[in-house]
């Protein structure tokens, strides 16, 4: 589940992550950026450096090198320690281009911020697999927020990643300037060839583009040159220009995806958003492009008329399942793509929700046509709140299983 607290730095909430267990082993303690950087300065394998609250304007990127490195926040939220970049802007960001950076593996950061750099504030080299990064805030960045990068031929890049309780966001905007890729290149999550991703109970905000952009239709979160088997649940997203895709282009050999879960997200855009010519050029929030075996099950979209689509497969999707969807506008194909599908529901409106403009789609008590109308399904069992959807024809379309008492509370704070 997700719960916002009210504390927060340029109305950017903390997730209310559940508490972690205490640190063990070897751990090394930081204080101010000095004592930090000389901390990953000599690293040794199998370390927690534990940050001490306060802000941390970074001199140079953290360059990890050693397995086994915790990067923690010596707190139960991810406000009190903030690593600070030179700005999403400043091109003239010296030694600081990205904020942490891997090409080991089994990096675990936890219960920090990550703000105002150039390019990426996380970036993975190919081969740093499993990685897990929890309870973050990572804001304004110039590019991709979590890049994994690509071994340099199809589906070789970083595996079995986890990304849990972090919020992405532009406090305001993504940048207006080009940083080598185009202006407006940007994403939540990017990984090249990565296999076994699990992304769940994250937020994202505010990655569209204006009209004037290179980069018109990023998505939040992108698998995609070779991964495989990706598991995107139980997020929230935000007047983004597309929330997910598994694939992106149409590979001549191999895949650009394969597999894989999305269920249980919920998608909101804001009225108006778009300008006419911009809705009549979009394809959908989800998109299944090159992506055979993939299952879209139980997701509340709301495009508020910004979008054409609310799913699309496109180019190979053998064997891909769509079922149980709620949203307000269609389910779309393209490009030779097969799917099967069933209860999927396009009639949704705002006042089925409870705040829809915080993302919050849990359903009211006047959804009829979504409550008790479908069995469930065998890889959905449970909903959003992780609340276990009932046998028979009992469950409910959408991301939300309808009950009067629920555990996710959404404040004004992203508003």
């Amino acid at each position: 589940m997700i719960l916002f607290t009210s504390t927060a730095w340029s109305a950017i909430n903390c997730l209310q992550a559940p508490t972690l267990e205490s640190p063990s082993g070897n751990i090394v303690t930081v204080s101010n950026v000095q004592q930090l950087h000389q901390a990953i300065d000599n690293l040794q394998a199998n370390t927690t450096v534990l940050i001490q609250p306060g802000d941390y304007v970074l001199n140079k990127t953290l360059y990890i090198q050693e397995n086994n490195i915790t990067l923690r926040g010596n707190s139960d939220y991810c406000d009190q320690v903030n690593l600070i970049g030179q700005g999403m802007e400043q091109a003239n960001y010296g030694n600081v281009p990205h904020g942490i950076w891997s090409n080991a593996s089994a990096l675990t950061v936890q219960n920090l911020t990550i703000r105002d750099v150039y390019f990426h504030p996380i970036q993975f080299d190919a081969n740093a697999d499993s990685p897990t990064l929890y309870n973050l805030r990572l804001l304004d960045a110039g590019e991709q927020f979590i890049k994994g990068s690509s071994g340099g031929s199809l589906g070789t890049g970083v595996d079995n990643g986890v990304v849990e309780y972090t919020i992405m966001a532009y406090t305001i905007a993504p940048p207006n300037t080009d940083h080598g890729g185009g202006t407006g290149y940007t994403n939540g999550i990017d990984i090249h060839g990565g296999d076994g991703w699990q992304i769940r109970h994250n937020l994202f905000k505010n990655f569209h583009t204006p009209d004037g952009s290179d980069h018109l239709w990023n998505p939040a979160i992108l698998m995609w040159n070779g991964s495989s088997n990706t598991l995107t649940e139980n997020n929230v997203f935000i007047d983004v220009d597309r929330a997910i895709a598994y694939g992106l282009t149409n590979r001549s050999t191999g895949t650009d995806h394969y597999g894989g879960i999305i269920r249980n997200n919920m998608i909101y855009m804001s009225p108006g958003i778009y300008s006419p010519t911009r809705r009549a050029n979009s394809d959908a929030l989800i998109i299944v492009w090159d992506s055979p075996q993939t299952q879209v099950l139980h997701n509340s979209i709301l495009t508020n008329l910004n979008q054409r689509l609310a799913i699309e497969f496109r180019f190979s999707t053998t064997g891909s399942q769509v079922r149980n969807n709620l949203s307000d506008a269609d389910i779309g194909s393209r490009n030779g793509a097969t799917y099967s599908q069933s209860d999927n529901l396009n009639s949704a409106t705002p006042s089925m929700f409870i705040n829809p403009m915080a993302g919050d789609l849990h359903l009211n008590n006047t959804a009829s046509t979504a409550i008790d109308q479908v069995a469930p399904l065998i890889d959905a069992m449970r909903d959003f709140d992780h609340e276990l959807r009932p046998l028979g024809n009992n469950a409910d379309i959408g991301a939300d299983e309808f009950s009067l008492i629920y555990d996710l509370i959404f404040e004004d704070g992203f508003e």
